[in-house]
């Protein structure tokens, strides 16, 4: 059943990315609204808007960027250390508001429940983190050359994880000469990653290699380089966290041990940030329209 098509969409925060994709829009629907962006920097299909309460009244669609919300209500604003409170005005979001994010915490999903509000979650959608894997292994490289007195050319990497972001990180890794190691739960993604050229071990016997790396990188959203873990690491090894935040390290544990450990969530926006606005702004108009005619969303 096709339901009534909007012609208002408001896009909240993020970085420039969420820029290209209310001009995308723009192209599809009559009145698209941005805030939290610098006005200087939009097309003039896209209007600015300033008073996030009255900007909230009318519109069926709200975008949100791919970092989503967390549990304090806060969406990441155009600069890093830019907050936006758009958890405070959940409550004045209209019943059948469609809100499409990158992710959203189960708080907030239960909430969008009992208002009557859909939500789609688009991180997870192969259209977008298939392309997106890449400028991330990319941007993971760039901090291993930028942060390290050696060669990625003979050094020895771990990545914990073997799904998307593991894999591409891995294989770029690995074109550039280092010897990779993969930690994997599954027999399965054991097997490919020697399949395509990798060692690869179990998670649970990540120790017994730790010593030997000189760069730990950590795809996985979970807590996996504890403190145990770390204490068997070189006191020469980089860390890199590509997890999404709080990441999957003990940060306070790496700085007991001097370990130098970073967290870097979001670097297709950082190291290639047309190509990752193109990714978003060719899926996210695709998911609205797809929502209005039928499909549904989360």
């Amino acid at each position: 059943m096709k339901r009534a098509y909007p012609d208002h969409v408001l896009v909240i925060g993020g970085d420039a990315r969420q820029i290209e994709v209310a001009h995308t829009l723009s192209a599809l629907y009559k009145k698209v609204n941005i805030f939290g962006h610098p006005s200087e920097k939009l097309p003039d299909s896209v209007d600015s808007v300033t008073d996030l309460s009255k900007a909230l009244v009318d519109p069926k669609v709200v975008v949100l960027p791919i970092s989503g919300m967390n549990d304090a209500g806060m969406v990441r604003g155009y600069q890093a250390d830019q907050l936006i409170d758009f958890g405070s005005h959940f409550p004045g979001l209209k019943e059948n508001t469609l809100i499409v994010t990158g992710q959203f915490t189960e708080k907030w999903l239960k909430r969008s429940e009992e208002m009557g509000i859909r939500v789609i979650q688009y991180a997870e959608d192969d259209r977008i983190a298939i392309p997106n894997s890449i400028p991330t292994a990319e941007g993971a490289v760039q901090i291993g050359m930028e942060e390290l007195p050696i060669t990625i050319n003979g050094s020895t990497v771990i990545v914990c994880g073997f799904g998307r972001v593991g894999m591409a990180t891995a294989l770029a890794f690995k074109s550039l000469g280092a010897r990779v190691i993969i930690t994997v739960r599954r027999q399965a993604l054991l097997d490919r990653a020697i399949e395509l050229g990798l060692e690869a071990v179990f998670q649970k016997d990540l120790p017994e290699v730790l010593n030997s790396a000189d760069i730990i990188v950590n795809t996985v959203p979970a807590l996996v380089l504890t403190e145990p873990e770390l204490a068997k690491a070189s006191p020469e090894a980089l860390i890199i966290d590509l997890a999404s935040p709080p990441g999957g390290t003990d940060f306070e544990a790496a700085k007991r041990l001097k370990l130098k450990a970073i967290l870097a969530p979001g670097l297709p926006g950082k190291v290639a940030p047309k190509t990752a606005a193109k990714i978003l702004a060719s899926v996210i108009p695709q998911l609205i329209t797809d929502f209005w005619n039928g499909g549904g969303g989360k």
